[in-house]
């Protein structure tokens, strides 16, 4: 089983990602990936249902190659089935707004992977490129409770120091960063320390490697 979790079917970031062509879904069909995660976030609430709608018709279009998956089980049929599971994720808090409410809107149209901060300082945490390197706030702590609450995988990726540091510590369930490097093999904003790798994989956490040189 293999996972790519910051990937798409079709090109890395592309910015009209979906629509999907031919190509790309054979691609996808011969990659012998078992899931991808895709990133639906796009600012609020609004844009982002206009961005992950796409996918769910993505999902109906090509059912003989890819596969809506929400579960351990629905990673497991896709396997057996010879589909590229999609699991929708945010790369940010910022849909939610300061509305608790709408977790449970998205959790139910499928998303499973949120990062709580990407890059810049949100609602909920600092991300890696604000100097200030604050932690997760009082609305930070709520979200991780009800993101373990409602299953769903923390990512930590694009946090600060701090914000990642205490995102271990406040999740009940062991946490995700899902693509990140080694501060200690090549120092970069976007990497992390071994103190916050070793206390992830203390408690259970995952972590993935980018296998490029970081670009910016």
């Amino acid at each position: 089983m293999v996972i790519d979790f910051l990937g798409s079917p079709g090109y890395f970031n592309y910015p009209e990602d979906p629509p999907l062509d031919s190509t790309m879904i054979e691609n996808a069909r011969r990659s012998g990936i078992t899931a991808m995660n895709v990133t639906v976030n796009d600012g609020d609430f609004a844009t982002t249902i206009r961005r992950l709608a796409p996918w769910l018709e993505n999902v109906s279009r090509y059912p003989d190659v890819l596969q809506q998956v929400r579960t351990v089980a629905g990673l497991l049929d896709a396997k057996k089935a010879q589909r590229v599971g999609i699991v929708l994720g945010f790369q940010d808090t910022t849909p939610y707004g300061q509305d608790l409410t709408t977790m449970d809107v998205f959790h139910q149209i499928g998303v499973r992977v949120v990062q709580l901060t990407y890059n810049l300082r949100n609602l909920v945490g600092d991300g890696c490129l604000e100097p200030g390197n604050a932690g997760l706030s009082r609305f930070g702590h709520k979200v991780v409770e009800r993101l373990n609450e409602l299953g769903t995988v923390v990512d930590l990726s694009h946090c600060g120091k701090r914000t990642t540091a205490e995102g271990i510590r406040a999740s009940k369930a062991p946490v995700g960063i899902t693509h990140t490097g080694c501060n200690a093999v090549a120092r970069h904003p976007r990497s992390k320390d071994d103190e916050e790798l070793r206390t992830m994989a203390e408690r259970g956490g995952v972590v993935g490697i980018c296998r490029e040189v970081w670009r910016g």
